[in-house]
């Protein structure tokens, strides 16, 4: 099939169509209904969030995965990670879209956040002598620089990392190589201090949360509560590192009997920070702050002592990035429905009615480029009908009735592209009736002229004049 073919069937379908004025409104409306119901099923579609998280925060994904589901609207997925390292990975190569991170992590501001789910804490605990006697401290590790020759056991499963405590034994100028380290499971914490493996236990966790309880309480020996190690130049740490801040830890904070600590704790923490990444959709990451923020103690029932969720500052000169849409909703700005699609929508309804005038304006076009068709054939017939009458032979005759034969043929094919009505037919019936006459009249009259002539030429002149 040629182009110049499939165009005039394109043409002749597209005449069908717009004949039918009210098909094209109905299929008009149609659309305009089809467009606005996918332009709303798009922007209420429930998005899909993956979630990057080390394995001590899977329990808050999974209470916020269930406050989520009750709004139906949004879905997690959980992206397990090893650790905080590994769960920057995912975020760096596009695995997760959130992300759960402590701010010393690598990268970990390189995200906005969203929402700050609480503060960790460090912890050097300090077990009790086995052969310690009441009152004599003379051979406890009390500061940071005592650690240099001595074993420290990083406690897993809780924000506690080398990289933290290489921080601190740094700033104290205490090195690396001089300090045994190693990683102890939470279960293995009494073992390893009945067998002598460990002199100091590293725990970094929420204050009042079940790392640093759970270790204090295991340190415990026949009812001695461990002591802690200060970090007394915390003020400077912080000074040096923003992510960090000193803080003073009550006494009795991490609970135990004998309370512990027994006397005001100073020490470093850090935020565990709720971070997106920065092409996540505003309205979604709004959306999520809202659920976040309005279940702020149901999470925190959910994880006791675990979570304490703040919002990031909103100033401009603020050292963490909130993530815009977190921001929109923290200042009561986001946007409805009709605030983001209102212009688009009045912007529609300006062109839908111009939409609507060209397409009548191409009907009414097509409609008249027809009808001209129509006036031409008939024309052509009327043309003919004048050609017959002023025939002088029956060549002439012949041709017209060739040309007439075409011209049927061709009020045929039109027909069948478009449906005549009543008076159109009655019109070309009529004209080529006329013709059909004009041709048979104009060629009898030719062959009787014809035969007079030839009978005139037959006689004899003296007959012919008396006749």
């Amino acid at each position: 099939m040629s182009i110049e073919s499939l165009e005039h069937i394109m043409r002749n379908r597209m005449r069908m169509i717009l004949r039918h004025t009210w098909l094209v409104a109905v299929l008009g409306t149609l659309v305009v209904i089809g467009a606005v119901w996918a332009a709303f099923y798009i922007t209420t579609e429930a998005e899909r969030l993956r979630i990057a998280a080390a394995p001590n925060d899977s329990k808050f994904v999974e209470a916020l995965s269930e406050q989520i589901a009750r709004r139906h609207n949004l879905h997690l997925k959980l992206v397990p990670a090893i650790g905080p390292q590994e769960v920057a990975e995912d975020m760096k190569n596009g695995k997760a879209d959130l992300a759960i991170l402590p701010s010393p992590a690598n990268e970990s501001l390189k995200w906005p956040v969203v929402a700050i789910l609480r503060q960790n804490v460090m912890a050097l605990i300090v077990p009790p002598p086995a052969s310690e006697k009441k009152g004599k401290k003379s051979g406890k590790i009390e500061k940071i620089s005592q650690l240099a020759g001595h074993r420290v056991g990083i406690v897993t499963g809780n924000e506690a990392s080398p990289e933290l405590l290489r921080t601190v034994l740094d700033h104290y100028g205490v090195p690396a190589a001089k300090v045994t380290v190693s990683e102890i499971d939470p279960k293995n914490i009494a073992g390893a201090i009945k067998n002598n493996q460990v002199d100091v236990l590293f725990v970094a966790g929420a204050a009042t949360g079940a790392a640093i309880s759970s270790a204090v309480k295991a340190a415990s020996r026949n009812g001695d509560a461990p002591s802690f190690v200060d970090i007394d130049q915390a003020d400077g740490i912080a000074k040096r590192n923003p992510v960090f801040d000193s803080i003073d830890i009550d006494a009795g904070t991490f609970g135990g009997t004998p309370p512990t600590p027994d006397d005001s704790l100073k020490t470093l923490s850090f935020a565990q920070y709720l971070v997106a990444r920065k092409s996540a959709s505003d309205s979604v990451i709004a959306t999520l702050a809202k659920i976040i923020y309005a279940s702020r103690q149901a999470l925190a029932a959910a994880m006791p002592g675990e979570i304490k969720i703040e919002a990031p500052s909103t100033d401009k000169d603020a050292d963490v990035v909130a993530h815009p849409g977190a921001l929109a909703y923290l200042n009561d700005s986001q946007q409805s429905f009709f605030d983001k699609y209102g212009d688009d929508i009045f912007y529609g309804m300006l062109i839908f009615p111009v939409f609507g005038s060209a397409l009548a304006g191409v009907a009414t076009y097509l409609r008249r480029d027809t009808r001209t068709r129509r006036l031409r054939l008939l024309q052509r017939v009327l043309d003919l009908v004048r050609k017959a009458h002023a025939a002088q032979n029956l060549e002439a005759l012949e041709q017209l009735q060739i040309e007439a034969d075409n011209l049927v043929i061709a009020i045929v094919h039109q027909g069948e592209r478009e449906e005549f009505d009543e008076t159109v037919r009655m019109s070309f019936a009529f004209a080529l009736d006329q013709l059909r006459f004009a041709i048979a009249g104009r060629r009898t009259a030719i062959l009787d002229h014809a035969e007079q002539a030839g009978e005139n030429t037959a006689k004899p002149p003296g007959q012919a004049a008396a006749a």
